[in-house]
This record gives C-alpha cells, sequence and structure tokens, in this order.
C-alpha cells in the first residue's frame, strides 16, 4: 500500500511540475503582462465606482458603512473594557466593606466588653468606696462617742 501511496505522490508532484511550466510559458510574455495589467485595472475601476455606489446608497438609507461600524465596535470594545474595570472595582470595594463591616463587629464587642468591665469595675470602687466611708463613719462615731464620753466625765 505504501509503495502505491509513494507513487501517487510522485505523481501529483510531476503533474503540477508540469503544470507550473504550461502556465510560466503563458504567463512569461509581454502581451500576457499588458493585458492582466489593462484587465486589472478595469477590475479596479469597477471596484472603486462600486464602492462610491455603495457609499452613498448607504447615506441615503442612513445606514452606517464599514468605517462607522468600525468606530462604533471599537467605542463597544472600549465601553466593555470600561465596564469590565468597573465590575472589577466594584467587586473589590465589596469585598473591602464585607471586611470593613466584620472588623467593625469585632471592634464593636470588643468595646462592648471592655464596658461592661469598666461598669463592674466602677460599681466594685463604688461598693469599696461605700464601705471605706462606712468604715470612717463608724470610727468617726466612735471617737465621737469617746469624746462625748470624756466630755461627760
Amino acid at each position: 500500500m505504501e509503495v502505491n501511496n509513494e507513487d501517487q505522490i510522485a505523481y501529483y508532484k510531476r503533474l503540477e511540475s508540469e503544470m507550473n511550466k504550461t502556465i510560466h510559458a503563458f504567463a512569461n510574455c509581454r502581451t500576457f503582462t499588458r493585458a492582466f495589467g489593462k484587465a486589472f485595472d478595469a477590475h479596479l475601476k469597477r471596484v472603486r465606482i462600486q464602492r462610491r455606489l455603495t457609499t452613498k446608497w448607504l447615506k441615503c438609507a442612513n445606514i452606517p458603512n464599514k468605517d462607522e461600524i468600525a468606530i462604533i465596535s471599537e467605542k463597544m470594545v472600549e465601553c466593555e473594557e470600561k465596564i469590565d474595570m468597573l465590575d472589577e472595582t466594584i467587586y473589590l470595594a465589596a469585598l473591602t466593606f464585607k471586611e470593613n463591616q466584620s472588623k467593625l463587629r469585632m471592634l464593636r464587642n470588643a468595646c462592648e466588653e471592655m464596658l461592661n468591665l469598666l461598669e463592674k469595675e466602677v460599681k466594685e470602687i463604688q461598693v469599696r468606696k461605700i464601705k471605706s466611708l462606712e468604715s470612717d463613719l463608724r470610727e468617726l462615731q466612735h471617737l465621737f462617742n469617746m469624746e462625748m464620753m470624756d466630755m461627760e466625765e
């Protein structure tokens, strides 16, 4: 099978070579080059005319042409990029907001704990002051009573 496949490849290579020689023989002359140049110029002239007609027709129908559509496409791409950037910014802002909310909750809880602790300490200090004042009052009463007794004597 491979021998047959190689034969086919060789056959097509020879065929391609012969066709290239034939084309080269016809195309490699001055008359062909001039005729091809004239045909190509005529084709370009028709293309230009067709483009002008198409542009006029599009303007009359108020339809954007290729250049205007390209400009719109570029603007759409720019808008999409800006939207993507804004989307990313909003996403990051939302993440930051959630983190800040969490930190704020933690701070609020810590403040409440500190407030409770301070309230307990204030109450304890007040109780100690009251007890101290009561003790001082008893001592003064005792001294007063002793002085009254000394005066009575």
